[in-house]
């Protein structure tokens, strides 16, 4: 991220919400330090600035932290093609760690692999500060329309 460049933080509460384009960030968001910055193609990035209490015992950044990262991106991707009273929820995450991250930044970014009614599948790339992927995570999604 360069310096300038605007981000939107994450709403600390709420679901889907299409008139504050809120998808739903939640206090785990919050906690984590999460934010979001709009992409020129419409879509989102998720950014997070490393913190100690993001590493796990041997000094680097916890699993848990760039999967949460991966979902965020994935799920917003995912919600922001959704149509009205329709919502998602995460069904399976996989994801591969492909390099260790001992500080600096992140930054997930998503596409929708297929979409049929009820599911959508899509791929979450989660890259370090220099642009090095450290993880790449494919997802499930159901699709529930609200009642």
């Amino acid at each position: 991220m360069g310096q300038g460049e605007r981000v939107t933080p994450c709403y600390p509460r709420g679901s889907v919400n299409k008139k504050r384009k809120d998808w739903g960030m939640g206090p785990l968001g919050r906690l984590l330090g999460v934010r979001r910055k709009r992409t020129g193609k419409g879509g989102w990035q998720f950014l997070l600035t490393v913190r100690r209490d993001h590493m796990n015992p041997y000094g680097l950044v916890h699993g848990g932290v760039v999967y949460s990262l991966a979902d965020y991106a994935m799920g917003a991707e995912l919600a922001r093609r959704l149509a009205a009273g329709e919502r998602c929820a995460t069904l399976e995450i996989k994801i591969n760690y492909l390099a260790p991250v001992a500080g600096g930044a992140l930054r997930a970014e998503a596409r929708v692999v297929e979409r049929t009614r009820r599911i959508g599948v899509l791929e979450g790339r989660v890259y370090d500060d220099q642009d090095r992927l450290v993880a790449l995570a494919t997802g499930s999604f159901y699709i529930q329309v609200e009642r």
